[in-house]
Order: C-alpha cells, then structure tokens, then sequence
C-alpha cells in the first residue's frame, strides 16, 4: 500500500470517528430532555371551535372574553371578525406543548412566566376550566414559556398563539359594516355636503334619474361597498371628538319593489368621519376614502369629458 492510499485511509477513519462522537454527542443531549407529563401535556387536548364553550384572555391588552352566539363568536359583547376567530382556534387545535426547560421558581420573572408579568388562557372545555400562564417568546420564533398557575415547571409552547393573546379588543371585532346582494339594488340615492341625487339601474347600465350617464366606476366602486367592502378602520369611542360632529352625508340602496337594502350615514370632518348602518348600533370610524366610496360627491359620479 503506497503512503499516499494510507494517508487517505486515516483521514477518511478520521472524519468517521468525528461524525460518530458528534452524533452521540448530541443523542446524549436529546436523551436529557424531559418531555411534558400530566396535565400540561393534554392541556390542548379535545380544543376546538365546536368543544368550548369560553375563552378568557388577560395579559398586555386589554381583558378578552370570546363566547358563542347563534352560531358564530361575541368578542366582550360585540360582533367578532369571523376570519381572526377561526384563525385562533385554528391556532389552538395545532398548539403542542413541548419538553421542560426549568424547574426553579427563581426563573419564573426572568421568563416573563411569574404570576405577576405573564398572560393568562383560560378554556372552558366539556364544562371544565383549564387555566395555563404564558411568558416569553422562547428559544425559537413561534415559541412561548408556558406553565400551569400552581406548578413551578416551565415547558415550551409550539404555537403563535402569543401573537392572539397580544391582540386588543378593536383587533377582534368585526369592522365589515355591510355586505348586500348588490344584483337586488335597483336605485341608490346619495347626499353629500351640499348635494343630492340619484342614480337607477337601467337595462344595461346605471345611469342618473333624468337618464344622463354616469361615470361608471365611481358607481361599480360604490356598489363593491355595498357588497362586502364598507370596512372600518376602527370604532369610535364614548367621548370621541369625530363623533359630536354633524353628519355630512348619507347612501340608501333600495330594491325593485322599493325596500331598502342598506343605508349607511356618514359625519363631518376632513379625515376620519364617524359612520353608522341603519339597524346597527355600533358607531365606526372610517378613513376619508371609505368615505368617498360609500357617499361618492357628485362631480365624481359625472362622466369623466
């Protein structure tokens, strides 16, 4: 054998033997790690949609309560946003809880898990309260330190749902503030400001009440928030100054036979107008394009020359 194939031979003994000593290396250190037991570990067990019954939240935000209503979720009384609740329980029915990380109670503030300064879940599942406590964001991204209130252990969560329990009360409730069959309206009438008219579904396209022509995307625009668009920015609070302001326009959609499928009303101001729908009680806030959407001036429902 020439010294050359003998020296290829001891390197290539030498990077096994490496590669070997690495690999038990850190089977040693996965054998070390205790994964959870008991009531941590079945903690997300039997959660979903359909199983529970209430879900209280505390923590940086404000407190939450979500509960079911006719079928659909209330937010602390209010109306919530269908797509963020399903996303949540989404994100509980995927949630594993993963191996211990500390037992010393002296850890708790450090991880953001004492009593004190973490969050707190609580489910109601099959009559029965589970109450887990959430710190930190863990040693990877889409991880928290989680324990049980009256236990000292703290294991890790393989979950986003901090990222739920962060949110406060305007991030849940529903902003869509209307959403019509659009094919039924026949006649929309419009103020805004100093002007009043109205616009009429011809057999083929929509036009002014005197038969003149519109500017036909300023009407399809309007008609896509009446469908489903109208989205608020936010909600206006008890003491909001956009909300003592006078009401500067307003849009009624009626069908054939003459009933109104939606009206919406709209506030004075420069940027952001209070709204409101016809039948609801919430107050919203809506940027000043909403605004022009919704209750379009009348120049702007002219035909471009």
């Amino acid at each position: 054998m020439s010294a050359r194939t003998l020296k290829q031979l001891l390197g290539l003994l030498l990077v096994v033997a490496i590669s070997w000593g690495l690999a038990s290396l850190f089977s040693r250190r996965g054998g070390d790690s205790m994964a959870a037991t008991g009531e941590i570990a079945s903690f997300f067990d039997g959660v979903s949609e359909s199983s529970v019954s209430a879900v209280r939240m505390a923590g940086e935000a404000e407190e939450i309560e979500l509960l079911p209503s006719g079928g659909s979720w209330t937010v602390n009384g209010w109306a919530i946003d269908s797509g963020t609740v399903a996303r949540f329980f989404q994100t509980l029915e995927e949630a594993r809880v993963g191996d211990l990380v500390a037992t010393n109670p002296a850890n708790h503030r450090r991880m953001g898990i004492a009593m004190d300064n973490a969050s707190q879940i609580e489910l109601e599942v099959g009559g029965l309260s589970r109450t887990l406590l959430m710190g930190d964001q863990g040693p990877r991204f889409s991880t928290s330190y989680i324990r049980l209130p009256e236990a000292g252990e703290v294991y890790i969560l393989e979950s986003n749902l901090s990222t739920h329990m962060a949110r406060n009360l305007d991030d849940w409730r529903n902003r869509k503030m209307i959403a019509i069959d659009t094919s039924r309206v026949d006649r929309i009438d419009v103020e805004r400001d100093e002007d009043s008219f109205t616009i009429v579904r011809g057999d083929t396209a929509w036009a002014f009440e005197d038969g003149s022509p519109v500017n036909a995307l300023q009407v399809g625009s309007l008609l896509q928030e009446l469908s489903g668009s109208l989205i608020a920015s936010r909600f206006v609070e008890e003491g909001d100054s956009i909300g003592r302001l006078p009401q500067s326009g307003s849009t009624v959609a009626y069908a054939q036979d003459g009933d109104v499928l939606a009206e919406v009303n709209v506030g004075s101001g420069e940027n952001d107008r209070w709204a409101t729908v016809t039948g609801d009680s919430v107050t919203y806030r809506l940027p000043q394009f909403r605004v022009d959407l919704i209750t379009p001036s009348l120049e702007s429902v002219r035909p471009r020359p």
